[in-house]
């Protein structure tokens, strides 16, 4: 972490024990196994395999106090092996079994999970993560000033995981990522790996934003910090972030099955990372000129270049405010700039106001779900054309801007994590 708070010794022997032991084991499995968790044409190896997984991570748990999460693994094993492994993994018990960690503790949990965003292959594979609770230092006073409705998030130092998470660029774990046949109906904790920030940040975000941008217009705030600062400043926005997501006419924990819709969720998104900025634009935030390139970068920049970016939900709300930008005015070129953009930090926020203004405009005006959903669907489809079959939207020629650094960021190596980097 930092000189004045470094990751206990303990912590960091937990994390080489399971560098040593398990984590070797969940790459082994997740390595058999297909998108939806299954493994095909399973081998009395698997079974094997899986039964090691499963002693290992349970001696672990009960090592640590943790027989709660010891006892749902077991029976969430045990039932899927008795169905046969090319069924799919049903973890609903270890899910729920997951409880936060306070402020300066660790959790560990092992589970088939959706590994979100990181490097391929993804999709319901066994993964594992062990992590550290570090929120930031101004969190006590911002919660004052910004108060949380019901903020059940945690900012977490990822020491050591299974490659979905030491791998690629997976930032958030949520109940929803695991594999189970239910669905979730509440969020009891949200956790988000703000140490991988830095690396992802400077790697792909300011590359693809300086693939488009003017160098006099390029945003800088964010470049090159300082490995705290940046987890700080990344922790903060995520805060304040999902406290919004519960304010307004249609909040988030009323509306969960609303606002998971595609389109509604483009929206959602979307308002509540312009509100972030604005916060930090008008109020006194710690890091907030940090946190305001950083959220542009990242939207705009980085989340369009996914492979899978026209399925992508994230790639989506970027491309969306790319183009809200460019109709506004935030974002405009001329011959001399030999195909670059400027951008107008004025405009931008001015465009944002408008943007907060328009959506919150459409949720005053609509009285039920369907309504809502009809009119997101409009407004989405107004930035977002329809894309062929299997596709959610097609990127227009003006929206391939976005994509200029692409080639040359395909060609990097997925990034890799070291026990607690920053």
């Amino acid at each position: 972490m930092t000189a004045r708070a470094p990751i206990a010794p303990a912590v960091l022997a937990d994390a080489a024990e399971l560098e040593r032991t398990l984590v070797p084991l969940v790459n082994r499995f997740r390595a058999r196994q297909a998108d939806n968790g299954t493994v095909p044409a399973p081998t009395p190896a698997d079974d094997t395999l899986l039964r090691a997984v499963r002693h290992v991570a349970c001696a672990w748990y009960r090592q640590h106090g943790l027989a709660y999460q010891a006892d749902a693994l077991t029976q969430d094993v045990d039932d899927w092996l008795a169905a046969g492994l090319d069924s799919p993994p049903h973890f609903a018990r270890s899910r729920d079994a997951l409880r936060p960690p306070s402020d300066g503790s660790t959790v560990f949990f092992l589970a088939p999970l959706r590994s979100t965003n990181s490097s391929p292959p993804v999709g319901r594979r066994l993964e594992c993560f062990f992590a550290l609770r570090k929120e930031p230092d101004a969190l006590p006073e911002l919660a004052l000033s910004h108060p949380h409705p019901k903020n059940n998030c945690q900012s977490l130092i990822l020491v050591t995981g299974s490659d979905g998470f030491a791998q690629g660029n997976c930032l958030v774990f949520f109940p929803e990522n695991v594999a189970a046949h239910d669905k979730i109906s509440e969020q009891p904790y949200a956790m988000f790996f703000y140490n991988k920030m830095r690396k992802i940040h400077e790697t792909y975000a300011l590359a693809g934003a300086a693939s488009v941008l003017t160098p006099d217009t390029l945003p800088r705030a964010s470049a090159a910090l300082a490995p705290d600062v940046c987890y700080q400043a990344r922790a903060i926005w995520g805060y304040l972030h999902d406290s919004l997501h519960y304010q307004g006419l249609w909040p988030f924990d009323q509306h969960i099955t609303l606002k998971m819709n595609w389109f509604v969720g483009l929206l959602e998104e979307t308002k509540v990372d312009a509100k972030t900025v604005l916060a930090c634009a008008e109020g006194d935030i710690p890091f907030a000129p940090q946190q305001i390139d950083m959220i542009l970068l990242e939207r705009v920049f980085r989340y369009p270049q996914a492979d899978d970016a026209t399925r992508n939900f994230d790639s989506g709300t970027g491309v969306l405010l790319y183009s809200w930008l460019r109709e506004h005015g935030a974002l405009t070129g001329s011959p001399a700039d030999g195909g670059l953009l400027r951008f107008d930090p004025g405009r931008a926020l001015g465009a944002l106001r408008e943007y907060v203004a328009t959506l919150e405009k459409l949720e005053a005006e609509v009285t039920t779900d369907d309504e809502y959903r009809t009119a997101a669907r409009a407004l989405v489809r107004t930035y977002l054309p329809p894309g062929e079959d299997g596709q959610r939207y097609r990127f227009t020629e003006d929206q391939r801007t976005l994509l200029r650094a692409k080639r040359g960021l395909d060609r990097l190596p997925a990034l890799r994590f070291a026990q607690a980097e920053w």
